[in-house]
């Protein structure tokens, strides 16, 4: 019963990613990584005995707990990934808040006008 269930739950976030991504919520970019997790999930219930094949291959011996390394070291990765971009754009912010106030004090001095409140 668990297999049935792993690959409707593949299945339907694979609809939902392709819907996402078509409808701009997703970037192409996130998209691939949310793949790569879907087929991994599809693949836990289509082909439960090949994922027991590769857990015992690197030497897991009860191949359900592979699954869940792999989703916890997935989930690490999408978070550091996301840090990544929040830092990237809260640099960026910052630096377009500073080339703003520039200008700003660029026209103040041309035109000679008090400073513009917010």
């Amino acid at each position: 019963m668990i297999t049935l269930l792993t690959a409707v739950f593949g299945v339907l976030l694979s609809a939902l990613m392709l819907y996402l991504m078509r409808r701009d919520h997703l970037q192409i970019s996130h998209g691939l990584g949310w793949t790569l997790a879907i087929l991994i999930c599809s693949l836990m219930g289509f082909a439960p005995s090949l994922f027991d094949a590769v857990a015992m291959g690197i030497g897991v011996s009860y191949a359900p707990i592979l699954g869940i390394a792999l989703a916890i070291a997935a989930l690490v990765i999408k978070a550091l990934l996301t840090d990544i971009e929040i830092s990237k754009l809260k640099t960026r912010e910052q630096r377009l808040i500073q080339k703003v106030a520039l200008l700003e004090s660029e026209i103040r001095e041309v035109t000679g006008r008090p400073p513009i409140d917010d």
